[in-house]
């Protein structure tokens, strides 16, 4: 018989339970699967099987007491409520990744999580990266202008943090065009001319105030003279050019003999002394205005390019504030020249600027120019190294602005810091899960115990088999350091068991073997081989009531539905009293695989599987099949399609009334006890009771009434008969009649 999803099977192997003939040949289907002999090693399906096999594997010691062993094994104990809740409460914690629930779920789901977002930050770093990389060795590296070939993104990296240190600004196109030109400088000579110029402005212009101030008046004076200044200064040059000649120059006239007096006494000793006063001091101011085109500049070609600039500045100033202070100049020469003119009258006092101080600053800018103008000379190479530098920064500076590199850190920032978190939290999980299950482990081996499993079938053999004297006891092999199992018989070792006993026991060993720890029930498919060999009755019974109370019964769940214990249950023998158990058996419903019962016939060289006749898995016993058969005949329609059932009606009459009597009528009253027991139960209705008899005879033996054979059967008479015994059962007993009619599956 088969229980559970539906799967025809002809061997069954799972490692360490059971092997397969190495001559076997086989193709057998598991949810449309193919296995064959070929795959036996590699499926995946979880079989225990129970059969010779597997007692020679696992209880040697029942075929062979000198060398034989027997194998242990541990189960979860199951007084450890607290312990297995624990362990089911850690199981749902932890859930499962692939259906979505629990702490593994979560873990799978963060670490996914992660893993994008560090895909996320990682692209964006290295985005980030290659920018600055292609910067540092396409655009830096390779122009000569910063000069240093083995650049590459550390050294930008490097300048980026100068920048930010330093608060580096932008430079401004001419600060660059400045430096680039630094850049291409040549040393120089040194420039020793020293721009040298003493002006003396405040000197000449006191002495001009006090030519200008200065008040004269002639002796005798002339007063035609006195109002009349060009000629006054005719006849003041004209003296001089006169002076001892007798006759007039321009006209040719005799001098008059007085003339010189009238002169001398206008012209005076005093106006004479600052008439020189004033020639001396227009000499002065003469050389002065000469001595400016004497100042020399050096020539601007001898300046660097980055000084010149600056030099050339310097001297447009400086020949500007020269060409002022010429001008200052030329005005008190021009004051000078109009008192010489009327040297009687006092002139009123001049503006003038006073540059001494400005063309001294200026003289020393120029000089200071041409001392750093010098100086560079000494510094040129270090002056372009800070050139070379301040452009790589400027030029790093405008790139980073270019590309956001602030908004693009704070963004790699952000995403870094979003990692960390699922970087903690996906830790946390983890740590979780593995704490989830240490625990869990540790559990398992305190509710793992091989005596335990010992116990388990002392269980099964005391109190289904009702066997105190035999037990296994579980003992620690001190040479092997490990737990073995023993038979004991009492308290000593049990030797020379019966053959029933070996069964028992091996029996009892496999059924607690399915509660070990590397079993899950309901995911295998167990095979049971004639477990009731050697056995007698009533331990036949104990052996069905195991496998019921264990294996077929049910579990509910917390929904009221049913939880079968087991994938797959098989069970074969060739005991009809066990198969008269077996038909009793829990079964899974239809919707879960129903249950199926199947014949191995064998033949000369082979065995083939079908299914079991109706007569066999119908009826538990022949008395109810009897009774069905007796039923059936009640109505005379069925004899055209069940003629059979009424040429065998008369033995199966017979069958049943001595079955059906013999318990309700269980004293023999001698001679023709089976005619009174049928009187007695039949009753007044003599003529049918008659007809009953007749017909359990003589339909049920041809023996002494061969001419009976000859004829064919008087059907219509049977159908009279079946319904009168059918309805006297019913009348004597309902109860039991309506039992019998639920044993055949018909509504009472």
């Amino acid at each position: 018989m088969a229980l559970g999803s539906p799967w025809v099977i002809s061997v069954s192997k799972r490692r360490g339970f059971a092997r397969a003939s190495p001559v076997t040949e086989f193709e057998v289907f598991a949810d449309s699967e193919p296995l064959t002999q070929d795959d036996i090693s590699s499926h995946s399906l979880d079989i225990r099987v129970y059969n010779t096999d597997f007692v020679k594997e696992n209880l040697s010691f029942l075929t062979n007491e000198n060398e034989g062993r027997i194998s242990p094994f541990a189960i979860i104990g199951s007084e450890n409520k607290e312990i297995e809740e624990r362990i089911r409460r850690i199981n749902e914690e932890l859930g499962d990744s692939e259906q979505e629930t629990g702490v593994k779920y979560r873990l799978v789901r963060m670490q996914k999580e992660y893993s994008e977002r560090k895909r996320k930050a990682d692209e964006a770093e290295d985005n980030l990266k290659e920018k600055l990389r292609q910067h540092a060795n396409q655009v830096i590296k390779k122009d000569r202008v910063y000069g240093d070939a083995n650049y590459n993104i550390t050294a930008i990296r490097t300048d980026i943090k100068t920048i930010r240190r330093e608060s580096v600004t932008a430079l401004e196109p001419s600060e660059v065009d400045e430096k680039n030109k630094l850049l291409q400088e040549k040393p120089l000579s040194n420039i020793n001319t020293k721009v040298s110029f003493t002006p003396k402005s405040k000197a000449l212009y006191e002495g001009v105030v006090e030519i200008l101030s200065a008040r004269i008046k002639p002796s005798e004076p002339i007063q035609y003279l006195l109002d009349d200044l060009l000629l006054q200064t005719w006849v003041r040059r004209g003296m001089d050019y006169h002076r001892n000649k007798e006759f007039c120059g321009f006209c040719g006239q005799d001098l008059p003999r007085d003339i010189w007096e009238k002169l001398e006494a206008h012209f005076s000793e005093e106006s004479s002394d600052l008439e020189e006063k004033i020639k001396k001091q227009i000499e002065v101011l003469e050389r002065e205005i000469e001595s400016l085109s004497s100042v020399d500049l050096p020539n601007e070609d001898r300046f660097y390019e980055s000084v010149r600039p600056k030099f050339r500045d310097a001297a447009e100033k400086f020949h500007k504030t020269l060409k002022s202070y010429r001008s200052e100049n030329q005005e008190l020469l021009t004051s000078l020249e109009a008192r010489q003119d009327d040297i009687f009258t006092s002139k009123p006092q001049p503006k003038y600027n006073d540059l001494s101080e400005e063309i001294s600053n200026q003289i020393r800018d120029l000089n200071d120019i041409v001392k750093l103008n010098n100086r560079q000379t000494e510094t040129l190479s270090e002056d372009q190294e800070t050139a070379r530098k301040e452009l790589r920064l400027n030029n790093v500076l405008n790139f980073i602005n270019e590309i956001g590199l602030s908004y693009k850190e704070e963004e790699i920032s952000n995403l870094k810091g979003r990692v960390e978190e699922s970087e903690e939290i996906l830790a946390a999980l983890d740590s979780h899960v593995r704490e989830l299950k240490e625990e869990r482990e540790g559990l398992q081996i305190k509710l793992r115990d091989e005596r335990r499993g010992a116990d388990k079938v002392n269980e099964y053999l005391n109190h289904s088999f009702g066997l105190d004297s035999l037990s296994l006891r579980a003992e620690e092999d001190e040479v092997e350091s490990k737990c073995v199992f023993r038979i004991m018989r009492g308290k000593k070792p049990a030797y020379n068991m019966s053959e029933g006993e070996c069964s028992l026991v091996s029996f009892c060993y496999f059924m607690a073997k399915l509660e070990d720890t590397e079993t899950r029930k309901e995911e295998s498919i167990i095979y049971v081989d004639d477990p009731v060999s050697s056995l007698d009755s009533n331990h036949i019974f104990f052996v069905f009531s195991l496998i019921e109370s264990v294996l077929a019964r049910p579990e509910k769940n917390p929904n009221g539905s049913n939880r079968h214990r087991y994938k797959q249950l098989f069970i074969s023998t060739h005991n009809l009293d066990f198969l008269k158990y077996l038909k009793q058996l829990s079964s899974p419903g239809k919707n879960n695989g129903g249950m199926e019962f199947f014949l191995v016939e064998k033949e000369e060289i082979s065995s083939s599987l079908r299914l079991m006749p109706k007569y066999l898995k119908d009826y538990q016993t022949e008395f109810i099949y009897l009774f069905h058969q007796i039923y059936r005949c009640r109505e005379a329609e069925a004899s055209e399609e069940n003629h059979q059932m009424f040429y065998s009606f008369g033995n199966n009459l017979r069958k049943f009334l001595e079955a059906y009597l013999f318990y309700k009528y269980p004293y023999r009253e001698g001679s023709g006890d089976a005619s009174k027991k049928l009187h007695r139960f039949f009753g007044e209705d003599g003529t049918t009771t008659a007809l009953t008899d007749r017909i359990r005879h003589e339909l049920s033996h041809l023996e002494g009434i061969m001419e009976r054979g000859m004829r064919p059967i008087d059907i219509p008479e049977l159908p009279r008969v079946a319904s009168f015994v059918v309805d006297t059962i019913k009348e004597k007993d309902e109860e039991q009649y309506n039992s019998l009619l639920r044993s055949i599956g018909e509504s009472p």
